[in-house]
């Protein structure tokens, strides 16, 4: 489950780096529908993927549940403003940002909405580092009992390709 919500992490951050244009000034310019459009990917799939670790995880602790729900029902509304937002119904977002800064309001809100929908999963599931190495040894250790699960035939060829 790490490994795909690090690799649709990786995903949107190549997404938005690779929509990055310069500008003569030095500051860099992210054009707002192609954030809001990984707004929109990314949200739905977080409130998909907290509604699907409330049901996994259901016979856990009640706190736990909430919190994947709540951080759904957060996702599902900047969801929604994201949506409104691209089918241009919103207008403009009325919170004003300080001239000169080198974020903007989609950036600043794609980043709170990925940090809120991964927030009760990092929770939850938290592992501490000084625990890690005895893990990793663990790990090997299981996978040194089973020879690594590859076996490798002994014999000719000719009796296994028929």
């Amino acid at each position: 489950m790490e490994a795909l919500l690090t690799s649709s992490f990786v995903l949107s951050s190549l997404m938005v780096s690779m929509d990055v244009q310069s500008v003569v000034s030095g500051m860099t310019v992210v054009n707002i529908a192609t954030v809001t459009a990984i707004t929109l990917w990314t949200t739905g799939f977080l409130c998909l993927l907290n509604v699907g670790f409330a049901i996994f995880y259901r016979d856990r602790k009640k706190q736990e549940l909430i919190s994947y729900l709540g951080a759904c029902a957060i996702e599902l509304a900047v969801f929604v403003f994201a949506l409104l937002f691209q089918l241009r119904v919103i207008a403009h977002v009325p919170y004003h940002l300080p001239p000169g800064l080198p974020v903007n309001r989609a950036e600043i809100g794609a980043a709170l909405a990925f940090g809120i929908g991964l927030f009760p999963v990092g929770y939850w599931h938290r592992i501490n580092v000084s625990d890690l190495p005895k893990r990793i040894a663990d790990d090997a250790q299981v996978i040194k009992d089973r020879d690594g699960g590859v076996h490798e035939r002994k014999s000719v060829p000719g009796e296994w390709m028929n």
